[in-house]
């Protein structure tokens, strides 16, 4: 019995010591150093409440926010030139830019007192210049973009310069202002980036022009069932009519891939 009282009273003791070091780790607080160590910080020097407080402060207020592009033909995929002037003045009265497409070029004189929207203009006919006539209305491809090149026709193909690829973004920006040169009436932006320097010059990037690939598919079937109605209206044979509705689309087809293969081809 007396064995018994002892080891219970052991065990009751035993019960105490652990829920009295339990609850002295829950009053510690949650940053507390243990004994021989020095507080922690963060790399900043900060403690982790001041860096939280940081933190949040950053989430409220970002400090990096996104920086506009430093020029509009920069944020078009030219990079030649990072800034541009608000005074520029030239120092030259003609400047002769090579313009490539393919491996055909031809120089862009530029005038000393045109802007950018007397070069966009300019631009846009020396590129119907190189894609000749044909191409120009039948070709099922047009300018997709505008890079930067050396301006050395002895690589037969011209060599570009920075990036292989431009984000799809920056070539809309491109075509934008091709087809809208009067939104740059009284700047000189484009002016400064392909005037920089003379060893540089343009290749006019060609890419497949949607709006002609739907006109090319939509006609020949549009004409087709209108030969086939007018047909079996006036003569009376429907199943006829039909079959050479069908007949003609099948051979419009057959053209229109032709066409599609001599648009990668060099001529």
């Amino acid at each position: 019995m007396q064995l018994a009282k002892v080891v219970e009273g052991l065990e009751k003791h035993l019960v105490s010591l652990r829920s009295n070091e339990l609850s002295s780790i829950h009053s510690l607080p949650l940053n507390q150093p243990r004994a021989g160590e020095e507080p922690k910080s963060s790399p900043g020097g900060l403690s982790s409440g001041d860096t939280n407080e940081k933190t949040l402060v950053g989430m409220a207020n970002p400090s990096e926010q996104a920086k506009p592009y430093p020029h509009l033909p920069y944020a078009a995929g030219l990079h030649a030139v990072r800034r541009c002037s608000d005074d520029w003045r030239p120092a030259w009265r003609v400047f002769p830019l090579k313009a490539f497409r393919g491996s055909s070029f031809t120089y862009l004189k530029i005038q000393s007192d045109w802007d950018d929207a007397d070069l966009l203009r300019e631009m846009s006919r020396s590129y119907d210049k190189l894609r000749t006539v044909w191409r120009k209305w039948f070709s099922l491809r047009s300018v997709r973009s505008i890079t930067m090149v050396y301006a050395d026709h002895t690589f037969v193909y011209p060599k570009r310069v920075g990036p292989a690829g431009v984000s799809p973004t920056k070539n809309m920006r491109l075509r934008y202002f091709l087809h809208h040169p009067e939104r740059m009436r009284g700047r000189y932006e484009f002016m400064q980036v392909l005037t920089a320097r003379t060893d540089f010059g343009i290749e006019f990037v060609e890419g497949w022009q949607l709006t002609r690939i739907s006109i090319a598919i939509l006609l020949p079937v549009i004409a087709s069932l209108l030969l086939g109605i007018f047909y079996s209206l006036f003569v009376g044979e429907v199943s006829d009519a039909f079959t050479i509705a069908g007949y003609m689309t099948s051979a419009y087809s057959v053209c229109l891939v032709l066409l599609g293969l001599l648009n990668f081809v060099e001529f």
